[in-house]
């Protein structure tokens, strides 16, 4: 089976405040739109967000937040979510068959633990220690002649694996943690539905409120006394005439 699929999970089941977090993650204006399943939703199109919850988790399933999280360094989005959720796991799962493409990251408290990536071109990221759901895999690890590390599988003694061809296994080992199953194993996950937002990326103008401005001056009528001296000053001089 062909897999795709781009989502952080958020080990908490408390309530995410959706539009303050996405403001703070640069996406604004969210509109909710249809629910859809899982299965469905879990490397949705660019235009949308996915949120659902499941087994105390939950679930942000959209494109490129996931991929950046894929790094040594803490992204901004685990960074923000981690600020948000004290004492919790922030994972990020990453899978694209048609490529190969895989990855998974685990911050906990703000500090990235764990992160592995890469795709038909090779491992691109690998930092932090072994996870406890790692070693399985990793037990059967061995190196080739030309010092490449491969898997070996005791029921396939004659096939070599490249870390490409099993990135799907690790995320799969990983999601147990999170789901009590194995991620492609979660027939509950698949029909869980979620829900949709459209979002834009351009922060909306906050138009000031407008000053109340002074108000004009109030001409003063002249007084008695300035009416006769303005008559005085209009009067023809005395060698006038005309």
């Amino acid at each position: 089976m062909g897999w795709k699929a781009s989502m952080i999970v958020i080990n908490s089941g408390e309530i995410l405040p959706v539009q303050e977090v996405f403001d703070a993650l640069g996406y604004y204006e969210l509109r909710k739109v249809d629910k859809q399943p899982f299965e469905v939703v879990m490397n949705p199109d660019d235009d949308r967000i996915y949120l659902g919850q499941y087994k105390g988790n939950t679930i942000i399933c959209m494109q490129n937040m996931p991929l950046e999280s894929l790094g040594e360094s803490v992204s901004d989005a685990e960074r923000i979510l981690s600020s948000q959720f004290s004492n919790t796991d922030i994972v990020t799962f990453a899978l694209h068959s048609v490529v190969n493409l895989w990855g998974y990251s685990v911050v906990h408290n703000g500090k990235k633990l764990r992160a592995r990536a890469g795709s038909s071109e090779g491992t691109t990221i690998e930092y932090g220690e072994m996870l406890e759901e790692e070693k399985e895999l990793f037990s059967i690890a061995k190196k080739n002649a030309k010092g490449e590390r491969i898997f070996v599988f005791d029921d396939m003694p004659e096939e070599e694996f490249a870390d490409d061809q099993l990135g799907e296994n690790f995320v799969f080992d990983i999601s147990t943690k999170y789901f009590g199953e194995s991620l492609d194993d979660c027939e509950e996950l698949f029909e869980t539905e979620f829900q949709g937002y459209t979002f834009s990326k351009v922060k909306p103008v906050v138009k000031e409120p407008a000053q109340p401005q002074p108000a004009a001056p109030v001409a003063q009528q002249p007084t008695a006394p300035e009416k006769a001296v303005e008559a005085v000053v209009k009067k023809k001089p005395w060698w006038k005439f005309w």
